[in-house]
């Protein structure tokens, strides 16, 4: 087993071994099915913050955070970030603790993972979080758009644009299905990205992420769908936000390991 699964198997055990989530987990299902949405939501992102901040605490890892000018508020809209590897997930779900707007209302988009566990990944539970569940071996798109748009009646939506965990610190092109499905319904993106967690793996090209232990996560901006004639143009704005902050934040990296 490699380094960088040895920590994906010591991420995913938190939530399993740590009593505070199937407890909490318990409630939060309670409070869902006696309509107490709001208390079972806040359960949910307080247990993401914790999940995060308990993993980068046994690793040793900070934080850099950088949410300015973003609005949490509101639906109707598709969260991106890219994909390094499944590290980033239990930082993804504590989003909203992060934002400081614990009753931030967000849903997740995941393929069969999502039926494989029951547990975790915790804020894609189907039956805690309206998650939109779609299957590459069986897809079917109509019901997968349905699901969509319902969900976005509610909660804005997270998903990775990639469609792939990349295991690389490139950000890949972006997969265009659900794409075209926010273009089409008018659906605005806001966009973030995460660096250096291929920090955990033993590859020597990243040794300076593993020396450095800082995971760094920033909002990009916001794009409205309306402000893009062309679907081409909708998309490659959404890429180029996205590279153009990780170029910043790598020069970052370098520098600070230059300096060291």
């Amino acid at each position: 087993m490699g380094k960088l699964q040895i920590f994906v198997v010591l991420c995913y055990f938190i939530p399993v071994l740590v009593i505070i989530f199937p407890v909490g987990l318990v409630f939060s299902y309670l409070f869902k099915i006696t309509k107490l949405d709001k208390w079972s939501n806040r359960i949910n992102n307080f247990l993401g913050y914790f999940w995060y901040r308990s993993f980068f605490f046994l690793t040793g890892r900070t934080l850099e955070v950088s949410l300015e000018n973003w609005n949490p508020e509101g639906n109707n809209r598709f969260l991106i970030c890219n994909h390094t590897n499944a590290l980033e997930v239990p930082l993804i779900v504590s989003l909203p603790y992060l934002a400081k707007s614990k009753d931030v209302r967000l849903s997740y988009l995941g393929g069969d993972i999502i039926q494989r566990y029951k547990i975790i990944p915790l804020m894609m539970h189907k039956t805690i979080v309206e998650a939109v569940i779609y299957s590459e071996k069986r897809p079917n798109f109509r019901n997968f758009k349905n699901d969509v748009l319902r969900v976005l009646k509610t909660r804005s939506i997270f998903l990775y644009p990639e469609g792939e965990r990349t295991f690389t610190e490139e950000i890949r092109p972006f997969q265009t299905g659900v794409m075209k499905i926010a273009y089409k319904f008018h659906i605005n993106l806001d966009v973030f990205v995460v660096s250096g967690f291929m920090g955990y793996s033993s590859l020597e090209e990243y040794k300076h992420l593993a020396n450095s232990k800082t995971i760094y996560f920033h909002y990009c901006g916001s794009i409205l769908a309306k402000d893009y004639p062309t679907f081409e143009e909708y998309l490659s704005k959404a890429e180029n936000l996205m590279k153009k902050k990780k170029k910043y934040l790598e020069e970052k990296e370098l520098s600070l390991v230059n300096q060291t």
